[in-house]
């Protein structure tokens, strides 16, 4: 838990603790996944702290960046950027990033303009594919998760399940492995790390659900960008239908719906006529039993609102 947040704290803490290691985990949005698989990881080698606490001194400390900013003399051992929105976000993220001995950049969420603001020459890039230092190479989708290789900055590909759905829940694992590295984790270590990462409840977790279907529990986010990675990871998933839950079709434009059986809508203003593949709902229990007699054995629903009645158990 953080204590004594006026400037003395944590530079007094780092300079009575000289061997203690901090990494800053900086952005507009995917803080709190990262630091989650972070902890995952490096606790598998390390003593890790969340913050500064009052009891055994840790190895190393997890800080995100408004924490971080408010002792401008410290200098961390790693920034990790999630992600920027706009150029001022850019600007201060990597003004910390540059006093770092090393950062590590997501390769798919900031944008390549906003690179001419970091100077650090010690720099590593996660994301999907090339030209990132460290992507996963997918090869199988399962319900409870997708198997594949984790290539990395030394092009080597290493096979492993990981027990997450969506290719923007995989970048922060990947994040970490590039940060286990830099602080010279043993491979084993690391692949013991990121097997005991399950998503949380309501975040692209997997359950299963009434009628011998299977519930893709995504309620906890709902955001477009959510449900655009939602759709893609079921897409790659064998079923013999797929149904998205929502409250909001906005969500849905501009997407390809072509591989989905049904999309049904929660929404106060029903309209007139449903649109091929839509149906429209005003009122929660008459959408729950038009869809239990939609949902079939091994069947996917992926939910974008909560909806705990069409679910038996979560899989983790």
């Amino acid at each position: 838990m953080l204590f004594g947040l006026g400037k003395p704290a944590l530079v007094k803490y780092l300079e009575k603790n000289p061997n203690v290691h901090l990494v800053v985990v900086a952005g507009s949005y995917g803080r709190k996944s990262a630091i989650r698989a972070l902890g995952m990881i490096l606790s598998q080698e390390f003593k890790v702290s969340f913050g500064l606490n009052k009891g055994e001194v840790p190895e190393i400390i997890l800080l995100d960046y408004e924490s971080a900013v408010k002792f401008p003399d410290v200098k961390p051992d790693i920034v990790a950027v999630t992600a920027c929105k706009n150029s001022d976000e850019a600007q201060r993220y990597f003004a910390l990033a540059n006093k770092a001995k090393a950062v590590i950049v997501n390769h798919n969420d900031v944008p390549k303009e906003f690179m001419q603001y970091l100077t650090n020459q010690n720099l590593a890039t996660y994301g999907d594919e090339l030209p990132a230092n460290y992507y996963f190479e997918d090869t199988d989708h399962e319900i409870d998760g997708q198997a594949g290789d984790i290539v990395n900055i030394d092009g080597e590909h290493i096979p492993i399940k990981i027990k997450i759905l969506g290719e923007h829940n995989v970048r922060p694992i990947l994040m970490a492995c590039a940060v286990g590295r830099f602080f010279g984790m043993s491979r084993e270590k690391i692949l013991e790390g990121i097997d005991a990462i399950t998503p949380l409840h309501g975040r692209m977790s997997p359950a299963k659900g009434i009628m011998g279907s299977y519930i893709i529990d995504d309620s906890a986010d709902g955001t477009p960008t959510s449900v655009y990675y939602g759709l893609r990871a079921i897409y790659a998933i064998q079923a013999p239908s797929r149904i998205i839950v929502t409250d909001d079709e906005s969500k849905l434009k501009n997407m390809s719906l072509e591989l989905m059986s049904e999309a049904l809508i929660l929404t106060d203003h029903k309209p007139e006529q449903d649109k091929p593949k839509f149906r429209y709902f005003t009122d929660r229990m008459e959408l729950i039993h038009y869809l239990g007699s939609r949902m079939e054995e091994n069947g996917i629903v992926l939910l974008e609102i909560p909806l705990p009645e069409i679910i038996e158990e979560y899989l983790w």
